[in-house]
């Protein structure tokens, strides 16, 4: 197998656009490559991780087509990390440690006052045997610390090109809490190198991780194993701002229930910061033929929710009967009003708007409306079945005496409850005479029973 990616989110929150380019990109490089997607759950905060946004999140994958070809939970892992933590002990690697928060961040903030980085200081590696002996007497759990090597690592960024990261500046990492949790950076090591993973890609706000990781993967695997690196640079707002879970519509859901179709979201983010063009593709077959994940940069692409609106409207636009089916039960209404649609939520209220007996909601009709409305009525009459809808606004526009948009506005209100909407000769066509009669009635029948907003 040419490479192995994975995706591992963590089900303490629900995914949003973020979460979702790195799966995407992700799948993309991996099926691009003829190699296989792995989709773990990186479940080892007990406290925040919760299986309705691990069902979420598992929803939200499916819903974007990324198909994965084995799936695992760190949760189920421990025994693993266990076996990894006692043989780095035994090697010197891992240390133990006493320190409370507070008397870190005293720690902390003391370096800064002098002018050092706030770099873990070692203490706990000269605490005597005996000192440690009373600590433990009091019920007091130590919790482990990575030992890094002090030297600086290199390599070569798929995106990012070549970084150096100096290991001493930076404090050897908590590896397992006191109470036995382990942290994402050891556990995620050992599960992609268990795992087979050949590639990581992720945001560049990982690049620090990634430091300190490389050190863990030539310890773990006493530099048997080596894996790629690629690092995304982060998507901002429209405006260049950070992005904030205070901000509406970063949510994946957010979007599902707007109508949107994944494909708009997957066109968009594959090629958001690329020098690729965006366009509708309709599947993601046609995606991954053109992805290129060498033609990521190094800045800050804009995500603008508008531009997945545009594609999404392109994409409808180019959809066929059977790939709607499920949302309008008519081909025939469906080819009425596919060039008035941008999401499936549209094409749900045209649906709901074709079905036989539709009320729209009311409103309060003014004495010209009514009198247009009226005309209507008597041409509808007159016609019959053999009504040219191509010359029915202009009859009925002659015969109320009324033309242009005044003329067209109460018609579609009072057949469709929309100000706008497909040309009225197609739409009346699709909708039946007797349907339209019915509509046009029930405006002029509840017309008759409110006043008029002149009137009153």
């Amino acid at each position: 197998m040419s490479c192995r990616v994975r995706f591992a989110p963590s089900p303490t929150g629900h995914m949003h656009i973020g979460n979702a380019r790195v799966a995407l990109v992700n799948y993309l490089f991996a099926r691009q490559q003829g190699g296989e997607f792995i989709f773990r759950i990186d479940d080892t905060d007990r406290e925040r991780s919760r299986r309705e946004y691990e069902k979420s999140i598992i929803d939200d994958i499916a819903w974007l087509k990324i198909t994965y070809d084995e799936t695992f939970r760190q949760s189920e892992r421990t025994s693993r990390y266990d076996e990894v933590r006692d043989d780095l002990i035994a090697r010197g690697v891992l240390y133990e440690c006493y320190e409370s928060q507070e008397e870190l961040e005293y720690k902390r903030k003391a370096a800064i006052a002098t002018g050092k980085p706030p770099v873990y200081d070692r203490a706990s590696l000269q605490l005597p045997a005996r000192q440690i002996e009373e600590l433990r007497a009091t019920g007091m759990e130590p919790y482990l610390r990575f030992k890094l090597p002090n030297k600086v690592v290199t390599w070569s960024d798929i995106v990012l090109g070549n970084i150096s990261y100096d290991l001493t500046s930076v404090s050897d990492p908590v590896i397992r809490k006191a109470d036995g949790t382990y942290l994402y950076s050891f556990s995620s090591v050992v599960d992609d190198i268990d795992s087979g993973i050949t590639h990581i890609i992720r945001g560049q706000d990982h690049v620090t991780n990634t430091a300190v990781q490389i050190a863990m993967f030539d310890e773990i695997s006493a530099g048997r194993y080596k894996v790629n690196f690629a690092h995304l640079s982060l998507m901002v707002n429209k405006d260049g701002s950070q992005f904030s879970k205070r901000i509406g519509g970063l949510n994946l859901g957010d979007f599902r229930m707007a109508g949107i179709d994944q494909m708009a979201i997957s066109s968009l983010l594959a090629t958001l910061g690329t020098s690729l063009d965006t366009k509708p593709f309709q599947a993601m077959e046609d995606l991954i033929k053109c992805f290129d994940i060498t033609k990521f940069g190094t800045n800050s692409p804009k995500f603008d929710s508008n531009d997945v609106l545009k594609l999404n409207r392109k994409i409808m636009r180019l959809k066929e009967y059977n790939d709607v089916k499920e949302y309008i039960s008519s081909s025939k209404a469906f080819e009425v009003v596919r060039e008035n649609i941008d999401t499936y939520n549209d094409l749900r209220l045209w649906n709901e708007i074709f079905a036989t007996g539709y009320t729209p909601v009311y409103t309060p009709l003014s004495p010209f409306e009514v009198a247009i409305l009226e005309a209507a009525r008597n041409v509808l009459h007159d016609g019959g079945d053999n009504l040219v809808w191509t010359g029915f606004v202009d009859t009925v526009g002659r015969k109320a005496g009324i033309a242009g948009r005044n003329l067209y506005m109460p018609l579609r209100m009072a057949t469709t409850g929309l100000e706008h909407g497909p040309n009225i000769a197609n739409l009346f066509e699709a909708l039946g005479i007797n349907e339209v009669k019915h509509r046009v009635e029930s405006a002029l029948m509840r017309a008759s029973q409110v006043p008029s907003p002149t009137s009153q």
